[in-house]
């Protein structure tokens, strides 16, 4: 390092150009080896720096999400789900518009058919471009909205959830029939209604979710802003844990 480069990596320091800084020396003698212009080698260590922001990023987005470990959709094999197609769910992260319409995906099917993984795919697929996701069991996002409300900090529950594109609420089905449980988790519904998307899973179909909800109304009303801008997926079949678990065993 000359006279004439001391002062670089402070002032890289004080631009937050953390990539730079480790960076620039090595990357300078490999520009003067290989004959680079000022200009390549100005835009390659831009483009380590942009690399490396970007790759931090993703790791922030995924840390939060809290999804389920390596359920990604390339390790979901849909010839053993009856009822829904590759194309359906990969349309539905190669085409992401119907999360600026606050749009929805309902996954219905009984246990171990497959619908934590599909969700969970959706979401990965998601954070890679970008969105915020957040995972969350249905029984843990009703217990933290009840405590909230008991709080009376509901509405600051409920606003600090908008930062996420899309939040995914998995097994709905579970949620107990009691009134607290349910006119929280109708107001987390209400309240992203034709704002932020949401994935649901149940192993309840609607016709079942008069055990859900303590009123009648409050299921009706529920149901509707749900499916108003929804993508609606029934898994089918036998147990698709089952299936792969006898593929791998044979």
């Amino acid at each position: 390092m000359d006279n004439t480069t001391a002062s670089l990596p402070l002032m890289l320091k004080q631009l937050k150009l953390a990539t730079m800084v480790k960076e620039w020396e090595a990357l300078g003698n490999k520009a003067v080896k290989e004959q680079w212009s000022p200009q390549q080698y100005l835009s390659e260590l831009c483009h380590i720096e942009l690399a490396n922001r970007e790759d931090k990023r993703l790791q922030r987005l995924l840390k939060d999400a809290k999804l389920p470990a390596g359920k990604h959709l390339g390790s979901v094999d849909f010839t053993l789900i009856d009822g829904i197609s590759t194309h359906q769910v990969m349309s539905l992260v190669n085409q992401p518009s119907w999360l600026r319409h606050g749009a929805n995906i309902l996954l219905f099917g009984a246990s171990g058919l497959g619908k934590t993984h599909i969700a969970s795919g959706i979401g990965y697929g998601l954070i890679e471009q970008g969105y915020k996701v957040k995972f969350i069991a249905a029984s843990a996002i009703v217990q933290q909205l009840q405590q909230a409300k008991q709080h009376l900090r509901l509405q600051d529950e409920l606003l600090k959830l908008d930062k996420y594109n899309l939040l995914i609420v998995d097994d709905v089905g579970y949620v107990r029939k009691t009134e607290q449980e349910t006119s929280v988790l109708f107001e987390l519904i209400a309240h992203r209604y034709e704002r932020h998307s949401m994935i649901i899973t149940s192993n309840k179909s609607f016709e079942q979710w008069d055990e859900l909800f303590d009123d009648s109304t409050m299921t009706i009303a529920a149901i509707d802003r749900l499916v108003h801008h929804a993508t609606i997926l029934h898994c089918e079949g036998e147990s698709y844990r089952r299936k792969m678990a006898m593929r791998e065993g044979s």
